[in-house]
């Protein structure tokens, strides 16, 4: 048979021809509907097989071993919420292991692999040839292409076309029939079968099986082709028995793909993707113990992984005696060695192979020590030497050695757990151990010997050596029984330990070198410090000191015990290496060193050595194992929490890398720290208790140098410790360590303290070094006091201090009570003892630390001699003196430390904190003096009508006063003067942003077709103050019938305006803006000035413009205009001199409305259009009413404090806010806004404009024309209905607007609105009527009515409450009857100011200029958004709201746009009067509207009038406020307090507006007008309807478990955009839209979340990021990638599961983001504007 070749078939003929044969083999049925009716019988085993980063669960309750998980799939159906799972992203893929009982409980297993719910699968006889011949075929088709993809792929690449295209899809049809098929456990023992079996011929070779050929050709094929092969591998793999057969395939071919990719280039480009694929494999294969132990012993693979681990770093080796590994080849740098290592590590994690390698075949181990000898002393450096090599292979080095030893760790770890057969295999790996240690230290010896400069190198990297330091600390951990000296004793009788002690000394040579270094480079000693010191960092810090540094302390522990009397000369040893040895073998001269500063570091880093040797007990072991853990965990913890407050995770960082028991961490932290609550931008942590601050240790080996520096300011500051310093004595250590303190107890360690004690004595007496010699003394006499300290059964003989009177040549015991008084003598100076010394250093005063520790010394030695101290001989100061001064000292010193901590604070509060200065405002003055005198009057001292009067009137005589002491508490905040040179107006720094929350809301509503049941059962009870929190809101909604277009004034709704609370001149605001403008670079910063934006000076808030203050703009001087009493041409005088005097003002005033313009419209900030007087007061009117509306909107849940708990609000509170809740920012500019609107009312330039508009008006409402069109018989009925109806509505606009006369018989002038009179409605007969509004139903009205039974039974106005009118405009107070004055005083004028002139200059050009560059350089920054372009409806209906009022006419207008249209067109400032007259007509159209609404409903008669009542609430909700705001009263005056605000009967009262049953009964008084308003109404081209909105504002819901969040909210999912799944997940947690983050699937540069954002919401985005599960803040082009909204348990986060924690939803947080939804903070939140950045829409 002759080798097959690749057909000639395209990739739809092979898909084709493979479907027949699909069909031949099940029998005539489609492929997947075959293989469904096998999955129907069930499945033995789940086997989805995922790759890299797919999300997939372990669940320590059901798992059998480390390595087992399950798919998302398989965890739902499981019932494991309650257990202990994790979640976790695949690093490199994986399979499930559902339903293999090797490695998944069989109570875990979901329901379709429970083996009790499943029957075995069979092929029927007659279609088990058929499907074996179609699975070799797909086989042999298979092999074709991939050998063919090999050969273009491998050596003779370059001879053929690189194109593989053809072949890959080829390859891929088949591999994908064969993943389908092998899903089916019947089928896959098939394919299993013929995959090994089913020999292909070759050209010269026997027949060679389907899996050999494909292993051969696995690194060659491309990353797609490797993945899918390695899916098929894992599938098959689930067959125990191919398990052998594969993995013996595998062991012929393993050395050779490993070595191909040293050797072949082209196949090195390919074998990450192999080896990662690879890894996926060997668990499989792995996976269970018992198939583990079978195939190791069978197949001799512990031979295989180490000798080709041990080959592969042979091929790195140095040509050297030593063989030391070399970084330049691949095996190091492309990491080809992990591919052994890793299956060597992970056969080892089975401890019953672990132990059968020490137990069955010890020969193994000392292969893998010969590995370890070929990495020592590599990476090594030269001090002094160039570091340019040091980038490039210190990672490698530190991975190659890690990597390797965790094999070491793994298996000695794994013997130690059985507790039967540990101490023989741990002896047996010492024993082998010290005899490869021997035999190296010897070669290294010989090395030295002939290379007198090889000292001189120093590497990190010992591996050999901490190989052995893994070994004691199990060894120690052992029972020895009757063992003196434990397991040293132990190995010594055993002949396993026989060094001698040179030996000893070279043992402990190369961790004592690494550990030097270590101490250089902390003292700078070293060139190119900034690289070596990573190597330090790292060196000690939490992520490898577990197996370098630790291991290394504890063997130079070992090594001082491991021989008799051996501490002298370790200690003279480890001080040769640090260049002391003259210290501890001579009498040394003060200052002879010329010590530096890096010398005094260098001493102390000795001595801290000294001490930790001698105190470290953390491997050291103790007779009750969990005990020591428990201490040792809770010494860590204590320390790490002394630095700063920790979270969790922070915590479980720095306690080190090995896996952590968080049981006894949780105990630990429970008895050592207290727990505080996360915040909304913090995390919750952990902080120390006071009472365990005693327990600070300064001498903690794994603190970084600025580490300790803030740990000991916070032991003073935070712990209150007055002597941290003092060290504690180290606790008793077990056989053999319980000897370690004699490495103090020697005569060259006192010899050196007292050389040490004279040098400090040398420093302390000069200026500049008195500060190096106190820490050097201090470290000194930490060492001092464990010495004296320690508990030795040597006696102080007082005898034998006799016998030394005079000085000597050297000590004469290793005592230190009896030494520290003998004088040794030197060469120069006086002969003085170590107690003499510290007689001299206690004078020491400026050294507070020194005189503290040697009095410390003192209370030790008192207690070792058992005799008084002598400090009180010399001294004339008592030690009580000495102690007393210190602590007064200290105290003196905090006292100054804190007053500067809080100066410091204070200044930081001043220039960047978000807090507001504390300032009064003279509204808060006026609202106060209001409240005072409310106070007063009910104790009768003030009558009830003087308090209302104030309350009730616009600005008065007194509120000039109260204006004036308001505007000298102002003062600019760049300038902070009052008033400027110019006489600049002071104005309100604010932010005008486009936001459209209420359009949020009202899209989430439905319309009600039907009152359903819940409607009905509620609908009682809306009466008073019984409001459900429950129940929802009903809205009118009027729209278009053809176009569908709403009217409601909550789509309009684009500006939001707030203020920050702090304010700046007009003239200083245009220089700052100059100067910012010149200095910037767009982009860079998350302010862009060209753009308008700044920040404010003071709080740092987000600003765009400025908000004139009327108060503080004009004078305070009295200018008595009475409006009432003066004729139209004096008023107009008046008002014009005003504005004359008042430029400053007006020009502030453009200003505001060209910024709110150019946000509006989305206008680049280059555009400026000086607004005329009547588009300018529009524009204020808006901004007030759409505000209002937000407001309304926002304040629905009743009255609720909204807390501030990020600094996004002033501080400043008020009535109105006091009164509806909501946010002070907002309420601020509100404010201002109704202030100014009502000003803007008399520019004298729209008087004209205002009376066009009032004619309008009259022709929309049909006053003009209707009178033309009825006949004379209607003219001379009396009782007309359409006369009564016109001079009823006609009273009422002449009530509205008293002061502005109008010729019904002239015709407009103006042009624009001549064409909307010529498009108003225009009743030409009666019929025509009739049939018009032959649709419309009214309550209580039959469809054939005629005009006049209408009229008689239509609505009517009937006020339960009677205003009196007279010429002086008085009202009548409907709860007292008092009638009083109405009226808002204009402001006093000033004199013009001749020296303020505007013109431009050249820094004006400048920035234009500038401006305009960046406006074509980047658009993105400057151009409206190109969806917002497209989608600019809102804006535009902003724009000609008014005249669609007018030309569609009033009925067909929102309510609220109505009244804000009166307000504009009213050319005078609104008196309370005229104010309630406006909102009584636009009531009657708001209940008019709802009652035509309602009418489409099916509904009882009885509850239509609290239908009405629950729709018209927001109306009157915002007439209110409108009232609050233009009249500047406290409504709390009136009653209206609490969750009144939400009483419809309670907002009625204070509006003096008549009851709805007054106007919806079907007989009233006013009738004639509310039919002549119902014959305004065409139901054939407009509708209105009803719609429920929730009354809460709710983010979307998220569940409580993260997990399950992910789980129900992405698998499955598709992109709400663009259909396909999204790669990272968002969901807008304002609609609950998934969405692809990043995506750019319209190819317009702008991603989903952006795109979505700027359709939908204004360009305002909330996401949940739901792999991340942080949050992302969009507004526009201003982007801030927040915190997380899940926590785990410890109140801390888990970005992207890298802590696998359950994580539950943060209520807080969440309700702060609504909350800044809600109030439209984004930009006023210090946290997000702070983490923001201004970037192009990307996401």
């Amino acid at each position: 048979m002759s080798e097959p070749r690749p057909s000639r078939r395209g990739v739809e003929e092979a898909k084709a021809l493979l479907h027949e044969r699909s069909l031949w083999m099940s029998g005539g049925e489609p492929l997947d509907s075959y293989l469904d009716d096998f999955r129907a019988l069930g499945q033995l085993q789940c086997t989805y097989v995922w790759t890299k980063d797919v999300v997939a669960y372990r669940c320590r309750t059901c798992q059998m071993n480390d390595s087992s998980a399950i798919c998302n799939l398989c965890f739902q159906n499981g019932n494991h919420w309650d257990h202990d799972y994790v979640m976790y992203h695949s690093a490199s893929g994986g399979c499930c292991d559902c339903g293999d009982l090797a490695a998944w409980k069989e109570s875990g297993a979901c329901a379709a692999h429970q083996r009790l719910h499943v029957q075995e699968p069979k092929l029927k006889d007659e279609l088990l040839e058929p499907t074996h011949v179609v699975v070799q075929y797909v086989l042999r088709e298979l092999l074709v292409w991939v050998k063919k993809l090999k050969v273009k792929l491998s050596y003779q690449r370059k001879l053929f076309d690189q194109n593989t295209d053809l072949e890959v899809a080829m390859a891929m049809i088949y591999l994908d029939w064969s993943q389908k098929v092998c899903a089916v456990d019947a089928l896959r023992s098939i394919v299993c079968n013929e995959i090994i079996d089913y020999g292909i011929p070759c050209q010269t070779d026997a027949p060679t099986s389907a899996l050999e050929i494909l292993l051969d050709c696995l690194g060659w094929m491309p990353d797609k082709l490797i993945e899918a092969e390695t899916t098929l591998f894992l599938q098959l793999l689930y067959k125990n028995d191919f398990k052998d057969k594969f993995l013996n395939l595998l062991r012929e071919k393993y050395e050779k793909m490993i070595f191909l990719a040293i050797r072949n280039k082209e196949y090195m480009k390919n074998y990450t993707h192999l080896d990662t694929n690879l890894d996926r494999v060997m668990v499989q294969l792995f996976n269970d113990p018992d198939m583990t132990t079978r195939l190791i012993h069978k197949h001799n693979l512990l031979e295989l992984f180490i000798g080709v681990f041990s080959k592969v770093i042979a091929c790195s080796a140095e040509n050297n005696e030593l063989a030391v590994v070399s970084f330049d080849g691949d095996a190091i740098k492309c990491k080809v060695y992990l591919r052994p290592q890793s299956d060597l590590r992970l056969v080892v994690s089975h401890r019953n192979i672990a132990i059968h390698m020490l137990s069955k075949q010890p020969q193994l181990f000392p292969h893998i020590l010969d590995v370890l000898v070929k990495l020592q002393w590599m990476n090594a450096y030269t001090r002094g030497g160039d570091g340019h090599v040091f980038e490039k292979t210190w990672t490698l080095a530190i991975q190659l050695e890690m990597n390797s030893m965790a094999i070491i760790f793994q298996l000695i770890s794994r013997c130690f757990q059985d507790p039967l057969g540990r101490k023989k295999t741990l002896v047996t790996a010492a024993t082998y151990t010290f005899k490869v240690l021997k035999q190296y230290l010897e070669q290294v010896k010989r090395i030295s010997d002939q290379d007198k400069y090889s000292d001189s190198t120093v590497s990190l990297h010992i591996p050999l050596h901490r190989a052995l330091s893994a070994i004691l600390q199990k060894l120690v951990l052992i029972s020895w029984g009757n063992y003196e000296r434990g397991f040293l004793t132990a190995l010594k009788e055993e002949g396993v330990f026989n060094f001698t002690e040179d030996e000893v000394l070279a043992l402990m040579d190369h961790p004592l070198r690494i550990l030097v270094w270590m101490a250089q480079i902390r003292a700078q000693m070293w060139s190119t410090l900034e690289h070596f010191s990573r190597l330090e960092l790292i060196y000690r810090g939490s992520f490898w000191h577990d197996q370098s540094m630790d291991m290394d302390i504890l063997l130079l522990q070992f090594c001082s015990v491991a021989c008799e009397d051996l501490q002298g000369k370790i200690f003279v040893k480890i001080a040769e290496l640090f260049n002391f040895k003259s210290m501890a073998t001579t009498r040394t001269i003060p200052g002879q060193r010329n010590c530096r500063q890096a010398e005094i570091m260098l001493l102390q880093s000795f001595m801290r050595l000294i001490l930790l040797v001698v105190r470290e007990r953390r491997n050291l072991g103790r007779t009750e194992e969990d005990e020591a853990q428990g201490k040792c965990l809770q010494y860590d913890v204590i320390q790490w929490l002394c630095v700063r407050d920790q979270t969790y995770s922070q915590l479980c960082r720095a306690l080190g890398s090995t896996s952590i028991e968080h049981q006894k961490l949780n105990v630990v932290l429970d008895r050592v720290a207290v727990y505080h609550e996360p915040k909304v931008a913090h995390q919750g942590y952990y902080q120390l208790k006071s009472e365990y601050w005693k327990e600070f240790d300064p001498l903690f080996p794994h603190y970084y140098l600025n580490e300790l520096e803030e740990a000991e300011d916070r032991a003073v500051k935070v712990g209150k410790s007055d002597h941290y310093w003092r060290i504690s004595a180290p606790s008793p250590a077990g056989a053999p360590y319980d000897r370690l303190s004699g490495l103090l107890h020697t005569k060259a360690c006192h010899l050196f303290l007292l050389n040490v004690l004279d040098e400090v004595r040398f420093l302390v007496e000069r200026d500049t070094t008195v500060t190096s010699g106190e820490a050097l003394g201090v470290t000194a006499l930490q060492m001092m006091a464990v010495l004296v300290s320690d508990s030795r059964n040597n006696l102080w003989d007082a005898d034998l201090k006799a016998q030394f009177p005079d000085s000597v040549d050297e000590y004469p015991t290793e005592d230190i009570t009896v030494n520290i008084y003998v004088q040794v003598r030197t060469e120069y100076g006086p002969h003085l003892s170590i107690f003499q010394m510290l007689q001299e250093l206690v004078r020491a005063n400026q050294c507070t630390r020194l005189v503290d520790s040697i009095n410390h010394v003192f209370e030790f030695l008192h207690v070792s001699t058992h005799e008084k101290s002598r400090a009180a001989e010399v001294d004339t100061l008592s030690a009580e003196d000495i102690q007393r001064r210190l602590r007064k000292e200290l105290r003196q010193k905090a006292i100054l430390e804190e007053f500067s901590a809080k100066r410091k604070a204070f200044m930081e509060l001043q220039s960047d904190c978000d807090d507001d200065e504390n300032s009064e405002d003279g509204s808060e003055m006026e609202a106060c003096s209001i409240v005072n005198e409310s106070r007063a009057c009910k104790s009768g001292s003030v009558p009830i009508s003087e308090t209302l009067r104030k309350a009730t009137t616009p600005v008065t005589d007194a509120d000039h006063v109260a204006m004036e002491a308001s505007s000298k508490a102002k003062e600019c905040a760049l300038c902070k003067t009052k008033k400027d040179d110019k006489n600049s107006s002071l104005c309100w720094i604010a932010l005008v942003q486009r936001y459209n929350f209420p359009n949020q809301v009202l899209s989430r509503g439905e319309q009600m077709r039907n009152t359903g049941e819940t409607d009905i059962s509620h609908v009682g009870q809306f009466q008073g103050l019984n409001l459900n929190d429950d129940l929802d809101q009903l809205v009118t909604v009027g729209y278009f019938a053809e176009s569908g277009n709403a009217t409601t004034i909550d789509l309009s709704t684009l500006e939001h305006v707030q203020c920050c609370g702090h304010q700046m001149h007009y003239d200083c605001f245009q220089d700052h803006m100059k100067n910012l403008q010149l200095s910037c670079n767009a982009g860079n910063d998350v302010v862009n000035p060209l753009n308008g934006e700044f920040s404010c000076p003071i709080c740092r808030r987000l600003a765009n413009v400025l908000l004139p203050d009327v108060d503080a703009s004009i004078s305070s001087r009295k200018m008595d205009l009475h409006e009432d009493v003066k004729g139209a041409d004096e008023i107009g005088s008046d008002w014009s001199s005003f504005w004359q005097s008042n430029k400053n003002l007006e020009n502030s005033m453009d200003s505001f409305c060209v910024q709110t313009l150019r946000v509006r419209k989305q206008y680049p900030h280059s555009y400026f259009n000086t607004p005329s007087s009547c588009a300018r007061s529009r524009v204020l009117w808006e901004e007030l009413v759409l505000n209002i509306v937000h407001c309304e909107v926002e304040t629905r849940e009743g009255y609720v404090q909204v807390g501030t708990a990020s600094s996004s609000s002033p501080t400043m509170k008020f009535s109105d806010e006091c009164t509806w809740g909501g946010d002070s920012a907002h309420w601020t500019a509100m404010r201002e806004l109704g202030r100014l609107a009502m000003l803007s009312n008399t520019f004298p330039g729209a008087v004209q404009d205002k009376s066009q508009r009032l004619r309008a008006l009259w022709e929309c409402l049909r006053l003009l024309d209707r009178r033309e069109n009825l006949d004379a018989e209607s003219m001379d009925t009396e009782s007309s209905p359409i006369l009564a109806g016109m001079s009823e509505l006609e009273r009422t606009v002449r009530e509205m607007f008293p002061q502005n006369p109008i010729d019904l018989a002239e015709p407009c002038e103006d042009p624009e609105f001549a064409q909307v009179s010529s498009l108003y409605f225009h009743c030409q007969d009666g019929s025509a009527q009739k049939q018009e509004n032959s649709q419309f139903v009214p309550v209580s009205c039959n469809v054939d009515m005629g005009e006049e039974e209408l009229a008689r039974t239509q609505t009517t106005l009937n006020q339960s409450v009677h205003l009196e009118e007279n010429k002086n405009s008085q009202f009548v107070e409907f709860k007292l009857g008092e009638t009083y004055p109405s009226k808002l005083a204009a402001p006093d004028p000033i004199e013009h100011d001749p020296q303020q002139r505007h013109e431009i200059s050249f820094e004006d050009a400048k920035i234009e200029n500038k401006i305009r560059e960046e406006m074509m350089i980047d658009g993105c920054l400057s151009q409206p958004f190109p969806i917002e372009q497209q989608r600019n409806t809102s804006s535009d209906s902003l724009s000609t709201w008014m005249e669609d009022i007018l030309r569609n006419g009033i009925l067909t207008a929102d309510p609220f746009w109505v009244l804000a249209m009166l307000l504009i067109i009213l050319s005078k400032q609104p008196d309370r009067h005229v104010l309630l007259s406006m909102v009584k007509f636009a009531y009657t159209i708001a209940v008019l509207q709802t009652q035509i609404a309602v009418s489409r409903l099916d509904v009882e008669d009885s509850d239509v009038e609290t239908l009405v009542r629950r729709a018209c609430l927001p109306f009157l909700r915002r007439a209110a406020m409108l009232v609050q705001i233009v009249t500047r009263e406290d409504l709390r005056e009136h009653g209206l307090t609490g969750m009144k605000v939400m009483d419809f009967h309670s907002l009625q009262l204070i509006l003096q507006l008549p009851d709805c049953s007054l106007i919806l009964q079907p007989q009233g008084a006013t009738a004639a007008m509310v039919t002549q308003l119902l014959h305004l109404y065409r139901p054939k081209s407009f509708n209105f309807e009803m719609h429920k909105v929730p009354r809460k504002a709710l983010l979307h819901k998220l569940p409580r478990v993260y997990q399950k969040l992910l789980m129900e909210g992405f698998y499955g999912k598709k992109c709400a955009a663009c259909g396909e799944t999204p790669l990272d997940p968002a969901i807008c947690l304002v609609c609950g839209m998934l969405l692809c983050c990043g995506a750019d699937r319209r190819g317009n540069g702008i991603g989903e979340c952006s795109q979505h954002a700027a359709t939908e919401s204004a360009g305002v985005g909330i996401f949940l990021l739901l792999r991340s599960t942080q949050l992302l803040l969009l507004r526009n082009n201003r982007t801030c990638m927040g915190l997380s909204l899940y926590l785990d348990i410890h109140g801390d986060e888990d970005l992207y599961m890298r802590r696998n924690q359950k994580m539950y939803l943060s209520d807080l947080r969440l309700n702060e983001i609504r909350r800044l939804w809600m109030t439209a903070a984004f930009d006023y939140d210090s946290y997000i504007l702070r983490n923001s950045q201004l970037m192009r829409k990307a996401y």
